[in-house]
């Protein structure tokens, strides 16, 4: 199952824990964790009342605490630079747009001592994956005051994964930790620690001390858990058995779902829900039968447990279409609630423990994507049809954004109900980026809380106070905190009375408010992690640039374009356009390693969100429904067009590349125009018909094409690249998985081989043990080979 700020709105989270000593730097030295270049000061220098950028005097330099600022000026003040005051020369000019006006000193001879003493910047490496660390799963504090989250990084071939408070670890180990979870009362923590195929439940007090296991499980994986509101227990979904050491002698196949991506071949066991008692470790099973059970939340009286589950008789043959269903916390006979007739999943209790928030859609026809995800409301009681309390809202409640540093999100954040439960707080896809929105349970018009070039991941809530992992295109993420209106219960104070530290959140701008369009309040994101500072005070990296246009039938679509961050004026440079997968997915708000790559070398890169993308509502997603390689193309070549007229790109030095779908589309555009010079494609589709027997899925492929490949297959041979491979002139590289099962390798052995028979420029690299996320967490080995790779074939045929 899945803000622009003024520089003031973004600072570190005060250290929390009694872990190692984080590395400290001036406030006066420090960047925004690679999202913007400049220094930033904890003074400003406000104007004599009445002065300003029209007024014609100057300020007087006024020494002292910075001021604080308005609300109006939080919200409306565009970004502008701050300089420490130990350095501001003595000419100074104003900024007359905002509220409370400050003298902003740009002195060239400043501006270039100050460059001269900032460390050279390099361009970006492969390599440099090695030094990247990823956050994920913020938890923040019943009382709002910590959040606790997980830092993943690279050590050696293998990802390690550790807890982290502010900016400071707060588990070490030899095995890997997840799956943070704080107790009702703030004061445990629970997590689950991996090491080989033992995965146990562990306990430490947040004072710290010595964390102890709780569980004593037999090999296998957990897959979620959640603590009871009254602190006695905790929730699981747990999958027994050992990982393969060896093939076994043969594979007995009886059902149509057999394999899945990322797992393998499927195995007897099913994944059940299971409570262990905090105190002394009892474990007890609570769901049992052939079906699998998923996403446990805990009514607010701890008596009862929500859950989904497919436990139709032909769940196989309808794979998305999970009902939420009540247990007790002691087992029974679970009891299923009304819901859509489509998927549903990640329910979530009210406060008042009468009414269940989940993610689903009513449209159980569709493929995946195809329809908006909303956030339903059903009574516990079952008494009554659920209700879609975001009817006219014309975008998907998932993140659908698609980066290669991490795996696909899809709905993997569930709804967040507001303490009073009158408000529930969603994520949703819109226009390239991703934003948590707020919604009355009782329906009407969201409103979102952020806006921005931002991508926000997921999400907590308390005391009127969110966590966040937050990324934007020059941040791989960070956690960030925000503040609603009201105080949150710790009793601190809001971020807009308390002083910046010196960085600023991922999008550099405020979060949504009142001047914006959202309801009343100060809604601002606080910066609280820094994993990546040093890393990224090195690089010098590329800033994407929009560059939206109108394809063949007046239909305006999305793109940008990354340009060479080192590009000597008048000289043309080759442009390589990057496609996305999905199809229901989206480019935009998130950090690209190997776009960034690309533009380090001298490339324009150039991508941009075609019809049959997420982002833009149901209707254009919905457009290339059965018909595959028609309006999505000619969106694409009409975003080549508006690149070739793009100054300093050489149209005669253009690329293609893209994965998954993005590399069907690849195929597809070779087999039908000539316009590029090479073409990379990988985990890509070729044959749609022979795809429908070797995906892990591919039998729900009718959903998309119309029917069945054996009702229909002139239909599939049509919408297939296979079709025209005799048109492939282009040179081309096919880079595969050997264990991919969503896109088999034997699609690229088909193109391979058919092109290689016809003596066409083609190379094939295999990528053995790998499956299809080999570029967002394959070995990292072989992620950053993969990088090499994709390197010399573009040097080679676009030079650099």
């Amino acid at each position: 199952m899945r803000c622009s700020a003024t520089r003031e709105g973004f600072r570190h989270g005060r250290p929390q824990s009694r872990g190692p000593t984080p590395i400290r730097e001036s406030s006066a030295r420090r960047h925004a964790g690679g999202l913007s270049r400049h220094r930033v000061s904890q003074r400003l220098l406000p104007l004599e009342a009445g002065q300003g950028a029209r007024g014609g005097s100057r300020g007087r330099r006024v020494r002292g605490d910075q001021p604080r600022l308005s609300r109006s000026t939080l919200l409306r003040g565009p970004a502008w630079q701050q300089i420490p005051l130990g350095r501001l020369p003595t000419v100074g000019q104003t900024h007359g747009r905002l509220g409370q006006r400050f003298c902003v000193y740009t002195s060239r001879r400043r501006k270039a001592e100050r460059r001269d003493e900032m460390p050279r910047r390099r361009a970006i490496t492969a390599e440099d994956l090695l030094r990247f660390r990823f956050v994920s799963d913020p938890r923040i504090s019943p009382d709002g005051s910590e959040v606790l989250y997980v830092v993943k990084w690279i050590e050696g071939k293998k990802y390690r994964t550790q807890l982290w408070i502010g900016e400071r670890p707060f588990t070490s180990s030899s095995g890997d930790d997840a799956f943070p979870r704080w107790s009702s009362d703030g004061k445990t923590i629970a997590f689950v620690r991996t090491a080989e195929d033992d995965a146990q439940i562990w306990l430490i007090g947040r004072a710290g001390g010595e964390a102890r296991p709780v569980t004593k499980l037999p090999p296998g994986k957990i897959k979620a858990l959640e603590w009871s509101p009254d602190g006695t227990r905790l929730a699981f979904v747990f999958h027994p058995g050992a990982k393969e050491k060896e093939p076994p002698l043969l594979r007995h196949v009886t059902r149509l779902r057999y394999k899945e991506e990322g797992a393998g071949f499927l195995d007897s066991e099913r994944d059940h829900i299971w409570i262990v008692q905090a105190r002394d470790g009892r474990t007890e099973q609570i769901t049992r039968g052939d079906w699998d059970d998923a996403c446990p939340a805990w009514s607010p009286d701890s008596r009862r447990i929500a859950f989904v589950s497919n436990r139709l008789p032909d769940a196989d043959y309808r794979l998305l279409e999970f009902d939420v269903w009540i247990v007790g916390s002691g087992g029974g006979v679970p009891r299923k609630l009304p819901k859509p007739a489509g998927p549903a999943s990640h329910p979530v209790w009210s406060p008042d423990g009468r009414t269940i928030a989940f993610l689903g859609h009513d449209q159980p026809e569709e493929s995946w994507g195809g329809a908006n995800t909303h956030v339903w409301t059903v009574g516990a009681d079952g008494r009554r049809p659920a209700r879609d309390i975001l009817r006219g809202f014309d975008r998907t409640c998932e993140d659908l954004v698609i980066t290669d540093t991490r795996s696909f999100h899809g709905a993997g954040q569930p709804p967040v109900w507001s303490g009073d439960g009158r408000e529930i707080y969603f994520l949703a896809s819109d226009r390239g980026a991703c934003h948590i929105y707020q919604a009355r349970a009782a329906g009407g018009r969201p409103e979102p809380l952020t806006r921005g070039q931002i991508e926000v991941t997921s999400f907590t809530e308390a005391g009127r106070r969110m966590a966040a992992a937050v990324s934007d295109p020059l941040t791989i993420g960070e956690i960030c905190t925000l503040e609603l209106p009201g105080r949150a219960r710790s009793g601190r104070p809001l971020a807009a009375e308390r002083r910046a530290r010196g960085t600023r959140a991922p999008g550099g701008r405020t979060a949504g408010g009142p001047a914006e369009g959202g309801r009343s309040g100060t809604y601002r994101l606080e910066r609280v992690s820094a994993v990546n500072d040093a890393l990224w005070r090195e690089l010098k990296l590329a800033r994407p640039v929009g560059l939206s246009f109108t394809s063949f039938d007046g239909a305006r679509i999305q793109g940008w374009l990354l340009r060479p961050p080192d590009r000597p004026r008048g000289r043309k440079r080759p442009a390589i356009v990057q496609i996305h997968g999905g199809p229901r997915a989206q480019y935009g708000c998130a950090f690209f390693h190997e776009f960034q790559l690309l533009a380090a070398m001298g490339y324009a890169v150039f991508y941009c969100n075609p019809r049959g993308s997420q982002g833009y509502g149901e209707a254009f997603t919905k457009a290339i429904r059965n018909d595959w390689g028609n309006l999505d193309y000619r969106d694409i070549m009409a975003g080549v067009d508006a690149l070739e007229r793009q100054p300093g790109v050489d149209s005669r030095r253009l690329g293609v590349c893209g994965g998954s779908y993005g590399g069907y589309m690849t195929n597809w555009i070779l087999g039908n125009t000539r316009r590029f010079r090479a073409a990379i494609t990988m985990r890509s589709v070729t044959n749609l018909f022979s795809m429908f027997g070797t995906s892990d899925f591919g039998y729900e492929d009718s959903r998309e094409f119309g029917g069945h490949a054996f009702d229909d297959p002139a239909n599939y041979a049509r919408q297939s690249p296979i079709t025209y491979v005799k048109r492939i002139r282009t040179p081309l590289l096919i880079l595969h998985a050997e264990g991919d099962l969503r896109c088999p390798i034997e699609q690229a052995e088909q193109l391979y081989t058919m092109l290689k028979a016809m003596k066409r420029k083609v190379e094939f690299i295999r990528f053995p043990e790998e499956n299809h996320d080999l570029s967002r967490a394959g070995r990292p080995d072989r992620r950053i080979e993969r990088l090499r790779r994709i390197q010399a074939w573009w040097r080679r045929y676009l030079g650099s």
